[in-house]
């Protein structure tokens, strides 16, 4: 800030205190006059405006260091107390005070929260217990071959409820992600190719074909786990809006520059509307489609952009109706 914008303030501020000193001052100057010659009323006047000058440049000095202790203020509750002026000391002392009832109450949220977490995480862990047993039940019943395909649906739909409650410990897990995130250098093409075996049964369920095209040496920087679950969530994205056996297919591929490479998922499915483009990452939107798809949550992709921010990678989405959608992510090729 300017010189004249902390004179103007610090006039704006001490403006009853400076009419006070100037009408004092014109009163003694106007005495002086009548007492003596009117030449040298000269001096007196000066005098009064030098000691006007230098009290606005001792004031303006304060009011400058004032705001700096202000804007700390925004960051610390560890204020220092040494102004003289009984005002300032006050103003500190309050904001002292609501720093640290603040801290305190949210030092009490977070532990509040942290125990809520710690509570769902234990529940969704014994939920995922008895999917399994579930599972391993299903697997091993022998029922006759109409029943079987009873059987068949409640593994599927135990499939989508196991999958629900990973997604429901990965929100938790956002709170400490912090925690949880390695950056190191991996292989690309081994990321890729593991996350289209683990769909393998989607791509088969759906009659879609993966085709991959990746360059096998291609390294990353990135978090091995976090990164393996951005790519499973667009792939299981894009498998979810293809349409079921019209002999379809899923490009996986990758191009590079000396900064960059860049992971294109782009599938020949339904499509998204130009609409809902712009929200597709917004959590719990699943727009047009999402009334298709009765299971979608909106909370995969949110949580693909999230987490892509998280460890520094950019992810974008296009599409055309009808035709395709194609996700790009964006890695450092150097760190």
């Amino acid at each position: 800030m300017s010189l004249m914008k902390y004179a103007s303030k610090i006039i704006k501020s001490k403006k009853r205190f400076l009419i006070t000193y100037l009408l004092n001052s014109t009163i003694l100057i106007l005495f002086y006059y009548l007492l003596y010659d009117s030449n040298e009323i000269i001096y007196p006047a000066s005098i009064s405006i030098f000691i006007l000058v230098i009290y606005i440049f001792i004031e303006g000095f304060r009011f400058y260091k004032f705001e700096q202790i202000l804007n700390d203020a925004k960051n610390s509750s560890n204020l220092k107390l040494n102004s003289d002026d009984i005002t300032e000391h006050m103003v500190l002392s309050i904001i002292n005070k609501i720093h640290v009832g603040y801290n305190n109450k949210i030092y009490k949220m977070k532990n509040e929260f942290k125990d809520r977490n710690i509570l769902f995480s234990q529940w969704i862990h014994n939920m995922k217990t008895s999917i399994t047993v579930i599972d391993l039940a299903s697997e091993r019943c022998s029922l006759d071959e109409k029943s079987r395909v009873y059987v068949q649906d409640i593994m599927e739909e135990n499939d989508k409820l196991k999958k629900n409650l990973e997604e429901c410990l990965n929100v938790l897990r956002l709170d400490e992600f912090a925690t949880d995130y390695i950056p190191e250098r991996v292989n690309l093409s081994e990321i890729v190719s593991n996350v289209v075996n683990l769909k393998k049964r989607d791509f088969i369920y759906k009659g879609i074909y993966p085709k991959v095209d990746i360059d096998t040496n291609k390294e990353i920087y990135t978090d091995k786990k976090w990164c393996s679950y951005i790519i499973e969530q667009v792939i299981s994205n894009s498998i979810k809006y293809s349409i079921p056996n019209e002999n379809k297919k899923i490009y996986i591929s990758m191009c590079e520059n000396a900064e960059e490479t860049i992971l294109s998922i782009r599938d020949e499915g339904i499509g998204i509307s130009a609409e809902d483009i712009p929200r597709v990452f917004d959590p719990f939107f699943t727009g047009y489609n999402g009334r298709i798809d009765r299971n979608a949550t909106g909370i995969g992709l949110y949580m693909v952009k999230y987490i892509s921010q998280k460890i520094g990678h950019k992810i974008s989405i296009n599409s055309k109706i009808g035709e395709w959608t194609e996700f790009k992510i964006t890695f450092l090729s150097k760190m």
